[in-house]
């Protein structure tokens, strides 16, 4: 289905396209052509030529050849078109062998009065009608063309080759149950205000209707597997209005008179004798629905349940011919049977257990699960509106003999029973306008369940009350002007005015200022420069991830788009970050921003999705909020990722911004520290002004948000935040006023360290990364926190390790020209001691070799006879890897490396330690 959604989408963009010139234009249409006959003939037996200056495309199809010549915009008509095609294609020679058709495309209509007396000596004419059928899905193109030709017309209307033969009325009607000889008890009750009435009954039949629709005092109207039944409720009599197989679903009326219907995966238009296929692509089971302005809208597809992805639902609107529907994905974890328009974009999706509400004007999502309604029935899928923000639904109890209707005011999130009836199967639900009685048409208990027998069910006062005093349900928030092109949105380029010049060019696109000609708001217009499948996806993407996260006031919502996702609308926000730098190097104002987009990603990160590009250009300020925008190259949910191998393989993201991890792996590497990564390095470009380099923190100058870009910024992704929440965390524990010298929390955190707490092991090592001139902090707290209580902390974070060693080797200078004493120099000693231990266990080189160097450099300066003697004793333990990053320390460390000259003529002593000991002694030897 999704490779006719897409066909679809293309070729409404090139319906919609007038500046194409002719001769593109046609060539584009065989194209078209030539795809739909691959689909379901060999590619070898499909092949495109020119045959009389015309794009045409020739295939076998059962031994025969054919050719399609195709033009449009009524050019066939012109220039003696027809005679050129007529002799290169040697027509006229060799009667019988290839069989031609002239396939002319207009927009509208045309008389083919003239082309079918110039083609039908040499072949058939075709038109914009078969086409769409063809690209809908309706028909097979090769077999609609071979129709053609089996019926011997020059030009058959399409309604003459997919419906049936006349029908005659049903092969058992229904009788106005006063009438009846035998009277059929149908028992029922009903709630206050409500009241029913048998009207007719039917015989026992195999015929099971799939829908029914009001169309006039007395016409209802059943869709059936043959087609579309009038009948009079009143009477009982019944006719064909449309016989064409595979109808299902209750039908549409249009206020022209048209009916609208499924069939198959594909809604067809019935007007005055005319068939056209206006849209298709749709699952199995896709049911017709009236949305705004009764324009049809279809539900297709399911919702997932427990937790299993997003499922396939979606309301899509179907727009009034081929190529204009507008899909909408919804997310919702619930198996939806129907759904029923409310006001503006709202549906309401009924499912078993919970139904729920979609704006989408704002989301595509339904909201947390507290905002869900419990459905009063287990199987509601016949839905009818019976007020503002009311919902009629009626449901079997599955016990075969029982059904219910039940009346939900959705703004209440409550239901209450209206009627119940003893019958078995739902066939259809309808209702009069305005203050009109509802009918029901159901099924009486049968044992055999082949057969149904009909009855027609009249229901009134099952409309809620309207309550004095404003007690009426609103009907959704209150609209904005981005509301009213939202909820306009029908995915037309003319809807907008554009200046001549993009204000913006970034990544795949273009932005342009616009105006929503309608409401005369203004917009921001982006349009993808290139047409490729990639360029298609990355902007599917962005469009996605704004409808999903839409109803999030810190995602930059998408307001409409192009059904081939060629171009989509935003609102025009008044800046971006790289715009205010100077205002957001105030702490309040840093703090909102990092707080909004921290709002952004936690709830694109709970639906499973990834930004990858978080820097300045693409945090915007809307209305005074700052949003998340431009999700282009944002990494699906898990089992939703694309298969673009050069998405998936190379490097993505931007430049500086981007995490290392992106550079590897952007696919699996893609977790939310990555974007962590990103918005830190957009706080150190805010507070330092420099552009980032590729893997190269942004650190700014001492200060609070010092240690919340260096923890953000770690290399490695573990180290960083695991999550928006602990990020926040780490703001909050950084950026927040304290009392009291550094030194206070830390010996704070030393003692929860004592009573076992990891996590204050962990705080007391980045306070002190964070501090790292502080003399005491290192010297007073560190060095006499213990270090097998702090060995999972500093091995967790090597980075962060390696810059707390080095800052503590850095502090064998002394405090501000006060020499270290002798029990600092020891404490200092031994515990660098132990972290080298720590890292030559867990083979951290860069971490051993950092608390070795910081060792020698203490111990070469104090010459401390405890600290050296456990030195001595680890160093004839040392061997392999370990050995060697040791002895080259020892190597650089002379000084330090002459107090263990013992271990020069120990024979068990690793080779590299003993030279390293020997080239230390050498100079100073007598």
């Amino acid at each position: 289905m999704d490779e006719v959604r897409e066909l679809l989408a293309e070729y409404g963009r090139w319906a919609d396209d007038d500046t194409m010139p002719a001769v593109e234009r046609a060539e584009r249409l065989a194209g078209f052509v030539a795809g739909l006959l691959r689909r379901t003939l060999s590619p070898g037996a499909v092949q495109v030529l020119v045959v009389g200056g015309v794009p045409s495309v020739s295939f076998d199809h059962e031994g025969r050849d054919y050719l399609v010549s195709c033009t449009a915009g009524g050019d066939a008509a012109r220039g003696g078109t027809l005679s050129r095609i007529v002799r290169d294609a040697g027509l006229t020679g060799r009667p019988g062998e290839m069989r031609w058709a002239l396939l002319s495309w207009t927009r509208t209509p045309e008389p083919v009065g003239q082309l079918v007396e110039g083609v039908s000596a040499f072949g058939v004419v075709l038109d914009r009608s078969h086409l769409d059928a063809a690209v809908t899905g309706l028909l097979p193109l090769a077999d609609l063309v071979r129709d053609v030709f089996r019926r011997r017309e020059t030009y058959l209307p399409l309604a003459e080759l997919a419906c049936g033969p006349t029908l005659e009325g049903p092969s058992a009607g229904m009788c106005a149950a006063a009438r009846l000889s035998v009277p059929v008890d149908v028992p029922a009750r009903t709630w206050e205000g409500a009241s029913s009435e048998v009207l007719l009954v039917g015989e026992a039949q195999e015929a099971t209707p799939g829908g029914m629709a009001w169309r006039g005092p007395s016409s209802l109207l059943l869709t059936c597997e043959d087609g579309v039944l009038d009948l009079d409720p009143v009477s009982g009599r019944s006719q064909w209005v449309l016989a064409l197989p595979g109808c299902h679903g209750a039908p549409l009326v249009g206020a022209d008179g048209a009916v609208l219907v499924m069939c198959g995966p594909v809604v067809v238009r019935w007007h005055d004798g005319v068939l056209t296929a206006v849209a298709g692509g749709f699952e199995d089971g896709g049911q017709l629905l009236a949305g705004p302005d009764g324009e049809p809208w279809v539900l297709s597809g399911s919702g997932a349940t427990f937790g299993a992805g997003d499922g396939t639902l979606a309301l899509t609107r179907a727009g009034e011919r081929a190529g204009e529907q507008l899909r909408y994905p919804v997310v919702f974890e619930a198996a939806v049977r129907s759904a029923v328009w409310l006001d503006g974009r709202r549906f309401f999706l009924a499912a078993g257990g919970h139904s729920a509400v979609v704006d989408l004007g704002r989301t595509t999502g339904t909201g947390p699960r507290e905002s869900w309604i419990p459905s009063p029935g287990h199987y509601p899928a016949h839905l009818l509106t019976a007020g503002p923000d009311s919902v009629l639904s009626a449901s079997p109890d599955g016990s075969g003999n029982r059904i219910t209707l039940h009346r939900t005011a959705v703004g209440e999130r409550v239901s209450e029973p209206v009627a119940e009836f003893r019958l078995d199967r739902i066939l259809g639900l309808a209702q009069e306008p305005g203050t009109g009685p509802a009918y029901l048409l159901a099924s009486v208990p049968d044992n055999d369940p082949a057969r149904v027998r009909p009855v027609l069910v009249r229901v009134e006062g099952h409309r809620p009350a309207v309550a004095d005093g404003g007690g009426t349900l609103t009907a959704g928030p209150p609209a904005t002007e981005y509301d009213v092109v939202s909820r306009s949105a029908r995915g037309v380029r003319k809807d907008y005015r554009l200046d001549r010049l993009p204000m913006a060019s970034e990544g795949q696109g273009d932005v342009f200022n616009g105006v929503h000609k309608a409401s005369g708001t203004v917009v921001a217009y982006k349009r993808r420069r290139r047409l490729d499948s990639r360029a298609r996806r990355r902007m599917v993407r962005e469009v996605t991830v704004a409808q999903v996260l839409g109803g999030h006031p810190h995602v930059m919502p998408v307001l409409d788009f192009s059904p081939d996702y060629d171009w989509f609308v935003m609102p025009r926000a008044q800046a971006t970050v790289a715009d205010r730098r100077a205002e957001l190097r105030e702490g309040s104002a840093l703090r909102a921003l990092v707080d909004a987009v921290s709002a952004a990603l936690a709830e694109a990160h709970s639906r499973g999705w990834v930004h990858r590009d978080v820097k300045p250009q693409n945090i915007l300020l809307l209305n005074g909020r700052w949003t998340v925008a431009d999700w282009g190259i944002a990494r699906r949910p898990r089992g939703q990722t694309s298969v673009d191998g050069v998405l998936t393989n190379t490097s993505i993201g931007s430049l500086g911004w981007a995490a290392p991890e992106l550079s590897a792996d952007p696919h699996d590497g893609a977790v939310p520290a990555s974007d962590i990564y990103g918005l830190g390095q957009v706080i150190g470009w805010i507070l330092t002004g420099t552009w980032p380099q590729p893997n190269v923190p942004l650190l700014p100058p001492p200060g609070p948000w010092r240690g919340v870009v260096r923890q953000a910024t770690y290399p490695d992704p573990a180290a960083r935040p695991q999550d928006m929440a602990a990020f926040l965390d780490l703001v909050e524990r950084e950026t927040s006023p304290r009392t009291g010298l550094p030194i206070t929390r830390a010996r704070a955190l030393l003692e929860a360290t004592a009573e076992g707490d990891e996590n204050a092991a962990a705080q007391l090592i980045a306070l002190a990364v964070d501090h790292p001139g502080d003399y005491e902090l290192s010297l007073d707290a560190v060095a006499r926190m213990d270090v097998e209580a702090a060995v999972p902390a500093l091995l967790a974070n090597p980075h962060q390790s390696i810059a707390l060693v080095r800052a503590m080797a850095a502090q064998a200078d002394g405090d501000r020209g006060q020499w270290p004493t002798p029990d600092e120099a020891d404490i200092a000693v031994r515990w660098l001691l132990g972290v080298a231990r720590a890292a030559a266990q867990a083979s951290e080189w860069d971490l051993l070799d950092a608390a070795a160097q910081g060792m020698c450099v203490w111990d070469g300066r104090f010459d401390q006879w405890g600290p050296q003697d456990a030195i001595r004793h680890w160093l004839r333990i040392l061997s392999g890897h370990a050995a060697e990053v040791v002895a080259s320390v020892l190597r650089e460390h002379p000084h330090s490396a002459l107090h263990f000259h013992e271990l020069e003529n120990e024979r068990h002593v690793d080779t590299g330690l003993r030279g390293a000991v020997r080239a230390a002694v050498a100079p100073v030897r007598p």
